[in-house]
Formats: C-alpha cells, sequence, structure tokens
C-alpha cells in the first residue's frame, strides 16, 4: 500500500497537468474563429524557398519554389522522382524565361493571387459554417482537436464555402500560438453547385490540409490531399485526386525574377525527398 501511495503522489502532478491541458477555456467554435483570425493575420513579409512534390494518378512532379515580391517561382527538379532529360531540362528552362516579361509575370501573379484569395475565402467561412466540438484526441500537450459538423443555418456567403454544406471535418489547432494545424474534411453527402448545373462533388470526397512552423516564427503548409469526384457543367465527369508536399523551407531575400530564376538554378541540386 505504502508503493502504490508513492506511485499516486509522484503521479499526481503529471495527471493535473494532464487534466488542465485537456479542458480548454473556451469554446469550440470560438477558440476556432481565433484560429482563422490569427491565420488572417499571419500573412508572412518574409520570403522563402522550399522544396515542393506534387503527386497525381499520372505521376509526380518536385519543384524547388520561391517566393518573391512579384510572386512564387519555381523550377523542376525531378519527374517521377527522376532527373529530368536534356529537353525537359531545357522546355522548363523556357517556361521559366518567359516570366522575365514583367507582364507574363504579373499574369502568373495574379493567378497566384486569386488561387490564395480562394483559400482565404473559405477558411473565413469555418466558423460560421461548422458546429465543433472538442475531441477527446485533444489531451495532446501541443495541439487542441474538434470534430465539426455542418451548422443548419449557414448561410455560403461565396462559391467557395458552398462545398461545407455538405462537409464534416476534424480540425486541429496549436494551442500555444493558437494556429490551424490541421483540417480534414469529408463529403457526407453530394454537394452541388449552381443548382446542380454547375458542378456537382460526391459524397465520399476529402480534402486533408497540414501545416506547422516550418523556420523561425515562419509557418508554412506541409501536406496537402485532395480526393474528389463528380460532374462539371452536369455530363463531364471530374476527378481531383493529389497529394502535395512540401519541406526543407529556409529563409532567403527578397529577390527580383532575374535573381529568384539565378537562385533556383543555382540550388535546385537537391534529390527529391
Amino acid at each position: 500500500m505504502a508503493l502504490l501511495a508513492l506511485a499516486i503522489a509522484m503521479l499526481s502532478p503529471a495527471l493535473a497537468r494532464a487534466a488542465d491541458i485537456g479542458k480548454p477555456s473556451l469554446p469550440a467554435n470560438e477558440l476556432l474563429r481565433q484560429a482563422v483570425a490569427n491565420e488572417k493575420a499571419a500573412t508572412n513579409s518574409a520570403y522563402f524557398a522550399w522544396m515542393d512534390r506534387l503527386q497525381k494518378p499520372h505521376g509526380s512532379v518536385t519543384k524547388f519554389m520561391v517566393n518573391t515580391p512579384q510572386g512564387i517561382l519555381s523550377r523542376t527538379v525531378a519527374i517521377n522522382d527522376q532527373p529530368l532529360s536534356a529537353d525537359e531540362r531545357r522546355l522548363d528552362d523556357e517556361r521559366d524565361n518567359r516570366l522575365l516579361d514583367a507582364e507574363k509575370m504579373r499574369e502568373k501573379a495574379k493567378k497566384q493571387q486569386e488561387d490564395q484569395q480562394h483559400i482565404e475565402r473559405l477558411l473565413a467561412a469555418l466558423p460560421d459554417a461548422f458546429h465543433c466540438d472538442y475531441s477527446s484526441a485533444s489531451h495532446e500537450e501541443r495541439s487542441l482537436m474538434m470534430e465539426c459538423s455542418p451548422n443548419p443555418k449557414f448561410s455560403p456567403p461565396n462559391y467557395e464555402s458552398q462545398v461545407l454544406l455538405g462537409m464534416k471535418a476534424e480540425i486541429e489547432i496549436d494551442r500555444d500560438e493558437k494556429r490551424l494545424t490541421r483540417i480534414a474534411g469529408t463529403l457526407f453527402k453530394d454537394v452541388t453547385f449552381g443548382w446542380g448545373f454547375l458542378a456537382r462533388l460526391n459524397r465520399g470526397g476529402r480534402i486533408e490540409i497540414n501545416q506547422s512552423k516550418v523556420t523561425g516564427k515562419y509557418w508554412g503548409i506541409t501536406h496537402m490531399q485532395l480526393d474528389f469526384e463528380g460532374h462539371l457543367i452536369v455530363v463531364k465527369p471530374l476527378h481531383i485526386e493529389e497529394t502535395e508536399s512540401s519541406w526543407n523551407y529556409r529563409a532567403v531575400p527578397g529577390m527580383s525574377v532575374a535573381q529568384a530564376l539565378e537562385f533556383l538554378r543555382g540550388n535546385s541540386g537537391a534529390s527529391p525527398r
């Protein structure tokens, strides 16, 4: 009995800490709202280089990426995890060199900004689109996990957030910094766009996005997976299946397009992970 009492006494502080960790001080939706606000406020003014691998059913492409004041540039370093042939290298370099034309770079940056805006609008809708409760898996020191189902009163304010009407999600938030670390959503019913005339996504579709602190105080996406089936314009089949991984982030100075292309050529010899 004495040994049991001693063991309990030794464990009590750890158990108390675990109990405290498992008791979030905010309702789940309020914490989610704070985390979404933090994502919006955390737009990075710093510049980074990183590796990125996109896997689709027909194969994979690995690129060395760098963001600049003008936009994101990249250089392909592998196709299906193999170095480029001489012809592939020449074509990829020609593609990059076209971005020395300021107008073409502006067109590329505009598309990138539009893609980012789609993501921001989707994130902004999460606290209103879902009813969330903390999961039992929240008893981890670094993160809080919540399970979310659609809010029946939610009216999508934009095209992007319509998909949330048919989605259940697991959302994970960093305890200390209140940043989103994981969103995993699954369609539990078909979702239509434009009364079904523009598009339909079938039940079972899935999206997962992971992000973490990648260098210094900065955060970045490290993994994204999309898997959806459906139709576009009533009859055209739609199939989205891709997995994107990013790693080896490091800070770089802000560069012009010409400097960034030179940087990519001089530093993209890293082998695919």
